[in-house]
């Protein structure tokens, strides 16, 4: 398989290495002279220096023949425009770029790249994975200084079982509704327990929403 990587930075040498080892063709278009030196020196003549939004070097590093395109620059901008011109111009039948600005993830897709990758987003994964559990959770401001919560009820959550008479909320917070993992409300009474995975909404103070996730989500 052919790729072009644009951008020879730290993130494209290793990915070069990477694609390298794994048995593909690879050529690396970098705009940084003296990186390109050091990929040369590394992989062989297999780098140019240049723009890699611009036709004229893509043609040189044979994007019309590539099976990928690949960017991984520090500009969302740059790497959107060589994806684009990859795809419009030379008929590149995939792109993935590397993205710095979680907002940019939809406006690529739109735009036609193919597989988006936002860098902050997998630093926020691997960060997550070593953190407590918490549920998922969705505040909503709603008027005077009150907020609406939607919070999940996760594994180990302590009023899993619990009756809602049981549940000591916060000071002014009430529960307005509870969803079953089937999407079916549930009657509201002194007598309704709560399940894993049940979808609990309720009405606080602006100030008692991060509270209500700790009584709701904390694991025993």
């Amino acid at each position: 398989m052919y790729i072009v990587v644009v951008g020879g930075g730290r993130v494209g040498y290793f990915l070069v290495r990477a694609l390298f080892n794994a048995g593909h063709e690879v050529f690396i278009i970098e705009r940084n002279s003296r990186r390109v030196e050091e990929l040369v020196s590394h992989f062989g003549n297999v780098a140019i220096k240049g723009d890699g939004s611009e036709p004229i070097i893509q043609m040189e590093a044979g994007v019309a023949r590539a099976d990928i395109l690949i960017a991984t620059t520090g500009a969302d901008e740059d790497n959107l425009a060589a994806c684009q011109l990859a795809k419009h111009r030379f008929n590149v039948p995939k792109t993935v770029t590397l993205i710095n600005s979680p907002e940019d993830e939809r406006l690529f897709g739109l735009l036609g790249v193919d597989v988006v990758v936002s860098s902050t987003q997998l630093l926020l994964g691997a960060i997550e994975e070593e953190l407590p559990a918490h549920s998922p959770a969705h505040v909503l401001p709603v008027q005077g200084n009150r907020e609406a919560a939607t919070i999940g009820v996760p594994q180990g959550s302590p009023v899993i079982g619990k009756r809602l008479y049981d549940i000591a909320l916060p000071p002014e917070t009430f529960i307005v509704a509870v969803v079953d993992r089937d999407g079916e409300l549930k009657q509201l009474n002194e007598e309704t327990y709560i399940e894993l995975h049940d979808e609990i909404v309720a009405i606080t103070v602006a100030d008692q929403a991060e509270a209500l996730l700790e009584v709701l989500s904390t694991r025993r």
